[in-house]
């Protein structure tokens, strides 16, 4: 392909593929993973996140021509996709569209994964009490938005903080160039940074929770882009400097917030929404991965490096205000249908 236009065809189709892949595959693992092990699957899941940064940078590094690059790409998501076509159903999918034999068949597929001894035919599904009047379309799920207002609560401030999250990444992905001497070097430490985050996560989250380990790392984030806007060089004659540092935190903390908010996304929404939730919080994040760069390089040659680096504090820190008013989701049972949702804001207490 040596055409620029069919180019901005193919990067469309290699977007929509790409993102719709990504997020059904993470939400048939959150599916098919125990409430306790969803905290490491989770961690894991977004390494291999930061493993496809270095894979790109090294294509980016050695393919120098765009067509070529284009199609290097495409080989590796195919590849590594592959294992698509092997994946069960989520055994949650078939009870929320009622279809309980299904929903066996494919604990069964799950059982065989195991040792252990079941007899799932005789088995009665607890939950197919709570779908048995209700149809899984488009429609009800719109209705239920307005019939069960914590759902749409919920559902607005996930969006907001996923907005942030794609904003601030997506700022610091498009700004290594910018930030250190060497582009090649700035993604390559990028992705190492996202390890550090990725795995250091996971004990963050256990031991605080979803919902205060969101909170002090919104809050850790801002205070990260308020400390990088002064100009304080590391030493005399050196290119590193107080912003190169916070840069690497800050995209650590992003990281962070990034695994943090899939993972408790995945366990606020019920099973009916949880493909529109991730939609809608999915799409407002790529409304942030555009407005930020725009911010970050259109914003700082024009004005004062504080306007930008103000407005991404102040955006991190109305999100972990938001995150304040949703529920703790580690102690609790996912959540089956908008109904349950409600209920489940009923008899919580907000506490830092």
């Amino acid at each position: 392909c040596h055409n620029y236009y069919f180019l901005l065809v193919i990067r469309y189709l290699m977007g929509l593929g790409m993102y719709l892949s990504a997020t059904g595959l993470y939400i048939m693992t959150m599916e098919l993973t125990p409430l306790a092990q969803r905290n490491c699957a989770n961690s894991w899941a977004q390494s291999c996140w930061a493993a496809g940064i270095i894979i790109a940078t090294a294509i980016g590094y050695f393919v120098r021509e765009w067509n070529y690059m284009f199609l290097a790409t495409s080989l590796c998501h195919l590849i590594l996709n592959a294992q698509i076509f092997l994946c069960p159903e989520s055994p949650r999918f078939y009870v929320i569209n009622q279809d309980m034999a299904s929903a066996k068949r494919s604990l069964k597929f799950l059982q065989s994964l195991t040792t252990c001894e079941l007899d799932i035919d005789d088995m009665e599904i607890a939950e197919s009490g709570k779908v048995e009047n209700r149809q899984q379309t488009l429609r009800q799920q719109i209705a239920e938005y307005l019939a069960y207002p914590p759902l749409l609560f919920e559902t607005l401030i996930q969006m907001y903080i996923w907005f942030f999250v794609g904003m601030s990444y997506f700022s610091f992905n498009f700004g290594w160039g910018s930030i250190f001497p060497n582009m090649y070097l700035g993604y390559l430490m990028s992705s190492v940074s996202e390890f550090i985050a990725y795995i250091g996560v996971v004990p963050v989250i256990k031991f605080l929770g979803r919902r205060r380990a969101m909170m002090l790392m919104l809050v850790a984030a801002a205070i990260s882009f308020l400390v990088s806007i002064p100009d304080v060089p590391l030493s005399q004659g050196s290119k590193w400097d107080l912003e190169g540092i916070c840069a690497l935190v800050g995209i650590v903390l992003a990281s962070g917030i990034f695994a943090g908010v899939y993972l408790w996304t995945a366990e606020l929404a019920p099973t009916s929404h949880r493909g529109s939730v991730f939609s809608l919080s999915s799409g407002t994040a790529r409304v942030g991965s555009f407005l930020g760069p725009y911010i970050f390089n259109n914003l700082r040659p024009v004005t004062h490096k504080a306007v930008p680096l103000g407005i991404m504090a102040l955006l991190s820190f109305l999100g972990a205000v938001g995150g304040f008013f949703l529920v703790e989701t580690g102690d609790k049972e996912t959540a089956l249908t908008g109904e349950d949702v409600a209920t489940r804001r009923k008899s919580y207490r907000y506490r830092l």
